[in-house]
């Protein structure tokens, strides 16, 4: 229903109070200078917003902002119909407290008001409305939630920093739409996440899916016949991987549905075998809803990100094992990665700046996996450290392996250091990219290169194996001009046992990220959630979702915006 008119009703305060005197601009000021000069916050605003409610009003020498004169009334109709449609930004409507808002609308808007009240009703609605785009206006920019509370991994720096500056700014701003543009996530992916958003909102208006039954150990291949294919036609065509056509009653896997349950397989990052197993059907099988979760849980993760990424950076994300390498701002090359073990080890969410790299680097063995891994097998086999080129240290001074007892060794005290010799044994490859941060995290060659032809590829110790670490060298050192291709290839291939180090003469920005939903190519693409964070904030986002008696109160809303009364 269209938002018209809403604040028009102040214009027909004189026919409301009959031959009252009509409100004044000054009666209106009087009243917000009484509200604003209070120390006393009102009940629904915290302390820092009313600080700077207060300096807000005072900067427009208490002029009100939404209602009554200088064109605010279309800034508040504007902003009524922004918060009743809340939901298509990944937001909820109930934490904007419509109820509180209609009742100071109906108080507002009484006829039977008395001359004297109407100033503070009409300035109380002014007040209530600023704290309310307030608290919409921070959930745009940086969130309704606090990311180290739903996700414990989370250490990128929020866009909270700004925020009261920037909503000031917004405030003064004589456009509504210029207003809520300065809040918005600035990439492109969020844009992308409101249309898939607003995408599978109208699936599940449409009924969503039906769950397919999962049989132990199924496993179907082309051209087989089975009693769920029909149940599958219908669930690819749901969300287009099967055009709506092709669905009918045949038990085949017929060459179309092939083709269709591949591209299901590459949205959702599974193996794209062609073969409908366990796996397959279980990602069919998530609900709709669901899926919406993912997708504002994931708009909501873009909030917590810087504004601007920069010119020239690189971007992983961990639960797609991707690498993105960005110049001038566009995407110049993705690679698969490797990264952290699911719970075991995960890969911290974290940004920081890569300022060197080393060629045939030195593995300084970490104590945990010395105690847990090497410590056992050497056990098992005394000549594994030399097998695998590792070297024992006590200080700077080298030991021999034979010389330690390993059946004797305190694992909890072991008073030596084991690095792994630069080569191609190495666990680290023949190259690493470093950003020194606290998490000794890191992006790195690796021998180990099946492990890039899973599908599911988290399989290290918390750092990030890179396919192809020669492409990112260049990409790396394309500010250090003496450093060409073939200098990178004999850096990484030379024969000498000592490390090269190369410092960049421009640092590159490093995002770690966790996005479990997200646009490529136009399509929504879902991701497993590797370390369980989804589920705990996905209840944070959903708890009082505006739903029966709050849908509701929307339409009320409107109905005063179109009609100037709400019974």
């Amino acid at each position: 229903m269209q938002v018209r008119g809403l604040f028009a009703l102040l214009v027909l305060f004189t026919s409301i109070i009959g031959c009252q005197k009509p409100l004044s601009d000054e009666d209106l000021r009087a009243a917000i200078l009484a509200a604003v000069d209070s120390s006393l916050a009102p009940p629904q605003v915290s302390p820092t917003q009313w600080a700077l409610i207060q300096a807000v009003y005072r900067d427009r020498k208490y002029h009100p902002l939404w209602v009554g004169f200088d064109h605010a009334e279309a800034k508040g109709q504007e902003l009524i119909a922004t918060l009743t449609e809340a939901e298509s930004e990944g937001l909820r409507a109930a934490d904007y407290d419509l109820p509180g808002l209609k009742a100071a609308l109906l108080h507002a808007y009484n006829p039977k008001l008395d001359r004297d009240s109407i100033p503070g009703a009409v300035s109380a609605l002014d007040l209530r409305l600023t704290s309310t785009f307030l608290l919409y206006g921070t959930h745009l920019f940086s969130g309704r939630l606090d990311p180290s509370a739903v996700d414990s991994g989370w250490f990128i720096k929020e866009r909270r920093t700004g925020a009261d500056s920037l909503l000031r700014h917004a405030l003064r701003e004589a456009s509504f739409k210029a207003t809520l543009s300065e809040l918005l996530p600035r990439q492109a992916q969020y844009g992308q996440l409101v249309e898939a958003l607003r995408e599978y909102r109208s699936i599940a208006a449409r009924g969503g899916w039906t769950r397919i039954p999962i049989r132990p150990r199924i496993k179907l291949k082309p051209n087989e016949s089975d009693s769920i294919i029909p149940m599958i036609r219908r669930r690819l065509a749901a969300t287009g991987e099967l055009p709506a056509a092709q669905v009918n009653g045949s038990p085949i896997f017929d060459s179309i549905l092939v083709a269709a349950v591949m591209r299901f397989q590459e949205v959702h990052g599974l193996e794209t075998d062609s073969l409908i197993g366990a796996g397959t059907l279980e990602a069919m099988n998530v609900p709709v809803d669901q899926r919406i979760g993912q997708i504002e849980l994931n708009m909501e993760r873009y909030r917590w990100l810087p504004d601007d990424l920069g010119s020239r950076y690189i971007l992983v994300n961990i639960p797609d094992y991707h690498l993105h390498a960005f110049d001038g701002g566009k995407e110049v090359f993705t690679m698969r990665v490797v990264v952290g073990k699911d719970f075991d080890n995960p890969t911290p969410v974290f940004a920081d700046s890569m300022s060197y790299l080393v060629f045939r680097p030195y593995w300084n063995v970490p104590p945990r996996i010395i105690k847990e891994e090497i410590i056992p097998l050497t056990r098992k086999d005394p000549s594994y450290i030399t097998k695998h080129d590792y070297e024992i240290l006590r200080g700077r001074e080298l030991v021999d392996p034979a010389s330690i007892d390993w059946a004797k060794v305190d694992t909890a005290h072991f008073h030596y250091q084991i690095r792994q010799k630069p080569g191609s044994l190495n666990s680290l490859g023949l190259v690493k990219f470093m950003f020194p941060n606290q998490f000794d995290v890191y992006l790195h060659d690796t021998p180990a290169r099946s492990l890039f032809r899973r599908a599911g590829r988290a399989a290290s110790h918390g750092c990030i194996r890179v396919e192809k670490p020669e492409q990112l060298a260049q990409f790396a050192l394309s500010q250090n001009p003496e450093w060409d291709q073939k200098k990178i290839h004999e850096a990484m291939t030379a024969k000498e046992e000592l490390p090269q180090q190369v410092g960049l003469r421009q640092k590159v920005p490093v995002y770690i990220v966790y996005f479990t939903a997200f646009v490529q190519d136009g399509v929504p693409r879902f991701r497993r959630d590797l370390y369980g964070t989804d589920a705990r904030a996905i209840a944070r986002m959903r708890d009082g979702y505006i739903t029966g008696g709050n849908q509701q109160l929307a339409i009320d809303l409107r109905k005063l915006a179109g009609t100037g009364r709400a019974n």
